[in-house]
């Protein structure tokens, strides 16, 4: 599904809700029907979010991993100048003409000077190790947990609204909202703590909160 698809798919569901909110307005009493129908577009809105952000963090990676191809195959190109082989010394005639009996002694020439020390090659720039590879997915990790409405899979948002927040998305999504203005790990549980009575050694509590101290790790 193209990205225009799947914006006119999220744009035909919140017009949905929209229509659904507007059927009971004024309403002393909201029909169950209401409720069936709006956590189902709900739900199919929030597994579309879910495939449109799966779809883009794969999307970076995907450049990531080309911008280090790219630097690779530089430094796979670069070689270093090699110098000319020296020429194998002819080999003497096998038969040689016979020198006369008297030969002049030879005139005395200097003798070329030694040649100095070769200058040495630069080093071939350093190709990728492991250790960018774990640069690139930290990289990664750190874009998904930056905004936490997005840090989650849509399992666990099912969980922890289910769980921590009494079903109420909208709590869910304005807690995750303040705990992105925070600066510390601290200042987010103790957020936390002043806005709900949860047992923190709770199993469920504790990975919600394991995933703010990963935020700022």
């Amino acid at each position: 599904m193209e990205k225009k698809d799947e914006l006119e798919q999220l744009t035909a569901h919140i017009k949905r809700l929209e229509r659904l909110a507007e059927d009971i307005r004024g309403r002393d009493i909201y029909p169950v029907a209401f409720f069936s129908e709006a956590f189902d577009v709900t739900n199919r809105m929030q597994a579309l979010l879910h495939r449109m952000e799966v779809s883009e963090l794969a999307l970076f990676e995907r450049q990531m991993k080309e911008h280090e191809a790219q630097i690779r195959t530089l430094g796979l190109l670069w070689e270093p100048e090699t110098l000319p082989s020296d020429k194998p010394a002819p080999e003497p005639p096998s038969d040689p003409a016979p020198l006369p009996q008297e030969l002049p002694p030879p005139p005395a020439t200097e003798r070329p000077a030694a040649p100095g020390p070769l200058p040495s090659t630069p080093p071939p720039p350093a190709r990728g190790t492991g250790k960018q590879e774990e640069r690139l997915n930290e990289t990664i990790e750190k874009n998904r947990l930056a905004d936490l409405r997005k840090a989650f899979t849509l399992n666990d948002r099912f969980r922890f609204c289910r769980d921590l927040f009494g079903k109420d998305e909208d709590l869910m999504s304005r807690t995750l909202a303040e705990l992105n203005v925070k600066d510390s790990c601290e200042s987010s549980i103790a957020y936390l703590r002043e806005q709900f009575n949860w047992d923190f050694e709770d199993g469920t509590v504790a990975e919600f909160v394991a995933v703010l101290e990963k935020r700022f790790s």
